[in-house]
């Protein structure tokens, strides 16, 4: 009788990590919630614990107002990350059992934290090869875990991740761009705006000039090619298994869409997806995934 208490204490335990960074990371309705609805079900808590942990590195920057407060929280998550098996957060919790048990994951893990670090420290990239850094941090490892679940792929998986990184960093930065401009973080690199006769107090007002809609033009352009780059290596990996990313990229490259139809008024504006459009796409895209209809 003991042990089928304690077993079912362990089971509830399980199941509120899980149930915990489901509603954390992937909130119903949410573009995370659809990406994560058609892909293998073992895969499923790995992928919420780490969209609960990034969105919970994202409020430190974006809602916590006082930085020593800020520094304070996300030295906090670097020590329960540290924990393993200890933890006490739901999520660490769920990262220890269903990410941390293969190897490289920590030191990836630790790579977005120090995106973090970098995003409260500075609040503005220089070069260009800054937004490289910036988005290994924040994207390319966290989906250098997404696109290898197991730990069991290659160079394709690998390849796919490095370009899947950039690609919805840039998605991000673009569609994200009036909230983050007016808490004053610019994350355009200095150099991207010099190459195109700007300054970044062309970016601080909150409707969006002809200048600055040129070069966001340029940008969706631009990282338009790099989603496609990213779907041809995706597609070299095994379909079936990159539904979660698959179905990210064409989110991506809908709400560029949608940006490019709102005339890239991204100062003033920030078009979204509906749940059923998400739904849609998502459906859609995972359905083809699965029966290799994917081009």
């Amino acid at each position: 009788m003991l042990i089928l208490i304690i077993e079912q204490r362990c089971y509830h335990a399980i199941m509120n990590e899980v149930s915990y960074s489901r509603e954390h990371g992937a909130p119903p309705g949410s573009a995370a919630h659809y990406a994560t609805l058609w892909m293998p079900a073992r895969h499923q808590p790995a992928a919420w614990a780490l969209l609960a942990l990034r969105r919970e590195l994202d409020e430190i920057v974006t809602r916590i107002a006082e930085p020593g407060v800020a520094h304070a929280r996300l030295d906090w998550w670097q020590a329960e990350l540290a924990c393993g098996d200890q933890a006490q957060h739901p999520i660490a919790k769920a990262l220890a059992r269903h990410v941390l048990v293969h190897p490289g994951r920590h030191e990836l893990l630790e790579e977005m934290i120090a995106g973090t670090q970098d995003r409260l420290r500075h609040g503005q990239l220089g070069k260009d090869r800054d937004f490289g850094l910036h988005a290994y941090r924040h994207d390319t490892a966290f989906w250098l875990i997404l696109t290898d679940m197991e730990a069991h792929g290659g160079r394709r998986e690998r390849d796919a991740a490095h370009a899947l990184g950039p690609a919805l960093a840039w998605t991000r930065v673009l569609h994200q761009l009036g909230r983050d401009t007016a808490r004053g973080e610019l994350l355009i690199p200095l150099e991207t705006l010099s190459r195109h006769a700007l300054d970044p107090s062309g970016l601080m007002h909150p409707r969006t000039n002809e200048p600055v809609r040129r070069m966001l033009a340029a940008l969706g352009e631009e990282t338009r090619q790099r989603l496609t780059q990213a779907r041809t290596l995706l597609l070299e990996a095994d379909p079936r298994t990159q539904i979660m990313p698959l179905v990210s990229l064409a989110h991506a490259e809908a709400l560029l869409d949608a940006m490019r139809q709102d005339e890239w008024r991204l100062l003033d504006r920030r078009p979204e997806l509906t749940p059923l459009r998400l739904l849609w796409l998502a459906w859609r895209t995972a359905r083809k995934a699965r029966k290799g209809r994917l081009t």
